[in-house]
Order: structure tokens, then C-alpha cells, then sequence
């Protein structure tokens, strides 16, 4: 399978909703994306300082993403990765691995590290598992805001 990988602007991005949207559609999320609030999510992730992404290209088709942000720690710059996502018919293909390690490569010499969140019940836990990441001692947690 020849993948081809590039770097994608912010104004680029919306080019990645459809897919956004039929990967997380799909199991085992199933979250009930639209196009629109697709395109707005990557939008408002692509909206921020220190942005990037490396998208995943076969026959000049868009197959995968990956995307996040810089955020300043007291011992330097890491990357937040904040969303990753390959076609449906793709994954487990070895696209994912080699578009993650494509992204590290880039990042290389601009970042300390990458850290990310992922439900502890779902595939990619063992993807990131697999490629290198390693479960930290954060607990995210959340509130729901009454109005």
C-alpha cells in the first residue's frame, strides 16, 4: 500500500470532516457526529498556537489524521496529541503506526514528548500501547455544567 503523508495548514482541516466523522461514527464510539460540528471541532483544534498535523494520503484520498498542540511545561515544549484517526477500512492496515511515527519524526528536536488521553476500553489504548505510550499517573475527570 503506498501511503503518502503531508503536512496539513489549519485552513486545510476541514478536508478531514467526513472521515472525522465516519470514524467516530462507527464502533465503538458511535458519538453521533455531524459533517458541520466535525468540521467545527478540528476548526477550533486547529485554531491554536503551536498547531500540528499530518494527514495520511493514498491515491491523493485523505485516509488518516493526526493533530495536536504545543503546550509549555516548566522543562519545555511537549505536544498534546488531541485527535488521531484512520478509514475504517484502513485500520489495522499499519497506516496508523506509520503516520504516528511519521508525526514523532516531525516533531523531533521542537518537543520533549507527546502525551494524550483515550478511553481505557477501546482499541486505541493498545494501539498507543503498541506504539511506545505508556499509561501516566493523570486521571482526567469532567463536570457537567447545569444551567
Amino acid at each position: 500500500m503506498n501511503t503518502g503523508f503531508a503536512i496539513v495548514a489549519p485552513s486545510d482541516i476541514a478536508r478531514f470532516a467526513e472521515l472525522y466523522a465516519t470514524v467516530f461514527n462507527a464502533p465503538p464510539w458511535q458519538d453521533g457526529w455531524s459533517i458541520p460540528a466535525a468540521t467545527e471541532r478540528l476548526q477550533s483544534l486547529a485554531a491554536v498556537p503551536r498547531f500540528e498535523a499530518l494527514g495520511s494520503f493514498l491515491a491523493g484520498k485523505a485516509v488518516g489524521l493526526v493533530l495536536g498542540s504545543g503546550e509549555r511545561s516548566a522543562k519545555g515544549w511537549v505536544l498534546h496529541l488531541r485527535e488521531m484517526f484512520i478509514a475504517p477500512a484502513l485500520q489495522r492496515s499499519g497506516i496508523g503506526k506509520a503516520l504516528l511515527a511519521e508525526f514523532e519524526r516531525s516533531l523531533a528536536g521542537k518537543y520533549l514528548g507527546v502525551y494524550l488521553q483515550t478511553g481505557g476500553a477501546v482499541p486505541a489504548k493498545d494501539f498507543y500501547t503498541q506504539c511506545g505510550y505508556a499509561p501516566t499517573n493523570l486521571v482526567s475527570m469532567r463536570k457537567r455544567i447545569e444551567v
